[in-house]
């Protein structure tokens, strides 16, 4: 059953990415002659008040979730792992300043950071990633220090120094293998907050090309046939939570493990 459901969020993250780079249709061709039409084969999920495909506005808008994914978790891990090494193996002046900045970042509210670098360097998918990782590095960071920490108290770790195994060919021995269970865990939820953190923004406006699919954006725009036409809101807020959910999943397998243990 776990593996079914991996694969079912695979499927669904690689459905996402291959209906970026490839929408099924124009999702910019405007037929007012069917506008608000019902699913129909050859609009699999009908078209909206301007007469536009839906799946295919649907399958591009996923085009800034993804980028915003991969930015956004890159580098959270790049400084995440960057801090937490130097909170554990630096100096002590350089733990101390990483340690407290750390501290400070886990206050930082990401659509408040976001909404500052949208303001300093245009909105967009790379500023809701680069948001993202703002905020979002400082577990990370807190979470390798912590194991680091533990770690080097090993005799094993111990051992291998006494051996004249050099430092990074011992840490990628021993600790990546830890690090996999709780930054899987931390990239999951983060996961999830990217996709969401991007629609939120694109409902505010900020998206970073106006006329471009984006299913925050899609849901504001379609807010007025909430009654009339429902599918219109419920498209793009099924493709947000399946797709946060999908990549928590393929990043975080072990979760529903851990839940049962």
């Amino acid at each position: 059953m776990r593996g079914a459901r991996l694969a079912l969020a695979a499927g669904i993250v690689a459905a996402a990415t291959l209906g970026a780079l490839a929408p099924p249709g124009d999702p910019h061709a405007i037929d007012l002659a069917r506008t608000l039409a019902g699913p129909s084969p050859a609009h699999p999920l009908g078209t909206d008040h301007l007469g536009r495909d839906l799946l295919a506005r649907l399958a591009a808008g996923a085009a800034p979730s993804l980028v915003a994914l991969a930015i956004g978790l890159l580098a959270t891990l790049g400084l995440g792992v960057a801090a937490g090494s130097a909170i554990a193996l630096g100096p002590a002046p350089l733990a101390l300043a990483a340690r407290r900045l750390a501290e400070v970042a886990l206050a930082a509210p990401t659509l408040v950071v976001a909404l500052v670098l949208a303001a300093l360097m245009g909105a967009g998918p790379a500023t809701a990633g680069l948001a993202l990782a703002a905020s979002a590095w400082a577990p990370y960071a807190i979470t390798v220090a912590a194991l680091l920490e533990r770690l080097v108290a090993e005799p094993y770790w111990r051992a291998a120094e006494a051996l004249g195994l050099d430092r990074p060919r011992a840490l990628a021995r021993h600790l990546v293998p830890a690090l996999a269970g709780p930054v899987g865990a931390l990239a999951g939820a983060d996961a999830a907050r990217a996709v969401t953190l991007v629609a939120a923004l694109g409902f505010l406006g900020l998206a970073a090309d106006t006329g471009r699919p984006e299913w925050g954006a899609m849901i504001h725009e379609y807010r007025p046939f909430l009654i009339e036409a429902p599918r219109l809101l419920l498209a793009p807020l099924c493709a947000i939570a399946a797709l946060a959910l999908a990549a928590h999943a393929v990043l975080d397998p072990g979760h529903d493990g851990r839940r049962r243990a």
